[in-house]
């Protein structure tokens, strides 16, 4: 009887290796102890027998990126029974749990049929120790775990002999169904929230587009037209360049160059600028420099409008009181003047109205670029100076409504993505509620298969 211990001593992991504590009547075990570890394989591209009208499904870890279904059932390539016979891979049976053991680790599912893999795979065969979604849910909590088995230098990759040693928190079967459904319970309700919250997140830019049409075809600012007895008809359509002045720097080059002085701005600051209000220059010119083209051309100044006029067209930047100077070409500099309020154009830069200019402008055009000339004939809606703070106004108070909403919403999603992970972590460590100390020990179910 003795012997007998001894002989099923290995299967379990002593108590000084073991990840944290769990129930008494579960076990610590490790995955090569539960089942058969399979790879997979790719027939060769070369022979098109091996593919040409195949039926049987192949799936490779690509097939898997940004799949949130529990079971798989093919991917976007079959192979033929010879592309089968000619190469690595094995036919794998329903309720084998596939995991991508390389670039990269951690995407699982359950074949849903018979299937087999490529060599991206390590997958864990059936066995009356374990339910396929509870590894499949230990597998989705644990990407670091499985990680830290992996090795290599270009890429990781996990093994079958390492994967064999990832230590498991095996439960008695019926434990292992109630985790499973207490998991998928939970889960449901915080995807139902978590579809709401990114119904939000989605629809910013829509309602974005919504209300930046309001704004430039007059309905935002109906109520207060009527109130200080302006009519529509009061605006004007007219292109921004007989509104106000467009132009471009002087040319730099690349030998002006400082490491210290004035800030040089290229597009990629303006649009860090526009995104975050915040830029750190990666380029200068000296102060000298600076002065002579100040003296010579002028500079822009506080108030005008930087606006990214190659590759990304449209993001903008009203100037502050900072000294800097620019790149020609890639930055359109708008002057302010008396007929707009430059983030009136700051905003009219946004909509739609000022999109579908742009798309026209440069359709059947190699080279994505507002020039000058383009930019000059752009036509703007104008009202008054005074509607026009007005809807400015209007717009940064429903705006920062709206931000604020999908903040919280992108804060939710962040929020969602941690209690799952909690919750899993949680079930693993027997801490859902739902086991019963009376059931048999789980350290029999390994005896069974070993």
């Amino acid at each position: 009887m003795a012997k007998k211990k001894a002989l099923f001593a290995s299967p379990f992991v002593p108590v000084e290796e073991q990840p944290y504590p769990i129930p008494e009547n579960w076990c610590w075990t490790r995955l090569g102890n539960m089942t058969k570890i399979i790879g997979g394989g790719t027939p060769s591209s070369k022979v098109e027998e091996y593919y040409k009208d195949g039926n049987i499904p192949w799936i490779s870890p690509a097939d898997l990126s940004g799949y949130s279904d529990i079971y798989i059932s093919h991917g976007a390539k079959n192979i033929t029974k010879l592309g089968l016979e000619k190469s690595s891979a094995q036919l794998l049976p329903f309720g084998t749990v596939c995991l991508s053991s390389r670039a990269p680790i951690g995407y699982v599912a359950i074949a849903k049929n018979e299937l087999c893999t490529n060599q991206g795979f390590k997958s864990f065969l059936p066995a009356p120790c374990y339910m396929p979604k509870y590894l499949y849910w230990y597998l989705k909590g644990n990407k670091e775990l499985l990680e830290s088995y992996a090795s290599g230098t270009t890429f990781l990759e996990l093994s079958a002999n390492k994967a064999s040693l990832v230590e498991f928190p095996l439960a008695p079967l019926t434990e292992q169904q109630r985790i499973v459904g207490r998991i998928e319970s939970l889960f449901a309700k915080l995807d139902e929230a978590k579809e709401k919250a990114q119904a939000v997140v989605d629809g910013f830019e829509l309602r974005k587009s919504a209300i930046l049409h309001k704004a430039f075809t007059g309905k935002l600012t109906e109520r207060w037209r009527k109130k200080h007895g302006v009519c529509r008809e009061s605006w004007s359509i007219t292109p921004l360049g007989e509104l106000t002045e467009i132009q471009s720097s002087k040319r730099i080059y690349k030998e002006e160059y400082v490491e210290a002085g004035i800030p040089f701005f290229r597009s990629s600051e303006v649009v860090e600028l526009n995104d975050f209000g915040y830029t750190e220059p990666q380029f200068f010119i000296s102060s000298s420099r600076y002065e002579e083209i100040k003296l010579q051309y002028g500079v822009p100044e506080q108030g005008d409008l930087l606006v990214t006029s190659v590759g990304t067209i449209g993001k903008t930047w009203i100037v502050d009181n900072r000294p800097f100077y620019y790149k020609d070409g890639n930055l359109t500099q708008v002057k302010q003047c008396s007929a707009l309020n430059m983030k009136y154009l700051q905003f009219y830069i946004q909509s739609e109205g000022f999109k579908e200019q742009i798309r026209n402008s440069v359709a059947g055009s190699a080279y994505n670029a507002l020039t000058i000339v383009k930019f000059k004939k752009i036509e703007i809606p104008v009202p008054s100076r005074e509607e026009q703070s007005a809807i400015v106004g209007a717009l940064d108070r429903v705006f920062t409504q709206e931000r604020q909403a999908k903040e919280a919403a992108e804060a939710v999603l962040t929020q969602i993505d941690t209690m799952k992970k909690a919750i899993l972590a949680r079930a693993f460590r027997g801490e859902l509620g739902t086991n019963d100390p009376a059931e048999e020990w789980a350290g029999e179910l390994v005896k069974t298969v070993i």
